[in-house]
């Protein structure tokens, strides 16, 4: 509808898309947070859903917060959809749960849940629900391509590696 509404001359817009988000500070609403960094930074085994070999692109949060100020101060930016920076090549879930035990110091164990027992939490934990909408991030790569936004505005995302090395300095240093 926003679209269609930028279209006919009604509204000015833009619509601004990420893939999922990691970053500092956001325990609680981040899922790489929430089944990775946090169980293995206490010893747990990580958690994964549906398969660890296909790539899964992840928006670090201060470059998206970044690119959303700059987007919102472009005139010309305006009435076209963005996606906002996201390192390219990304990383399988499997290579995700490696380099973030790596930085932790500690060894990458992990577990997959099967998309069945995925489906099955909502009808104990409802607010899972919008988890089952987003499986099919889990069972093929999920490529996030951000590059119209890199080529126009020359932000280039922080890689995994840099990313992730900074979560843990700023959330984890005290284990590590």
């Amino acid at each position: 509808m926003i679209l269609e509404n930028v279209k006919d001359g009604k509204l000015t817009a833009l619509i601004a898309r990420s893939a999922d988000f990691y970053g500092p500070h956001i325990r609680n609403s981040s899922v790489l947070t929430e089944t990775v960094f946090k169980p293995l930074s206490s010893g747990k085994k990580a958690n994964w859903m549906i398969s660890v070999d296909h790539k899964h692109s992840f928006t670090y949060t201060p470059d998206a917060g970044r690119a959303a100020a700059l987007l919102g101060n472009t005139a010309d930016a305006f009435n076209q959809v963005w996606h906002l920076p996201t390192a390219a090549n990304p990383l399988t879930g499997r290579e995700l749960i490696e380099a973030i035990a790596g930085e932790l110091g500690v060894k990458p164990r992990y577990r997959v849940t099967p998309k069945f027992l995925c489906e099955l939490w909502v009808l104990f934990v409802p607010i899972l629900g919008e988890l089952v909408e987003t499986l099919y991030q889990y069972d093929r790569d999920y490529v996030f391509d951000s590059s119209k936004f890199v080529k126009r505005f020359a932000l280039k995302p922080i890689s995994y590696a840099d990313g992730i090395r900074e979560i843990v300095k700023l959330d984890y240093k005290s284990i590590t």
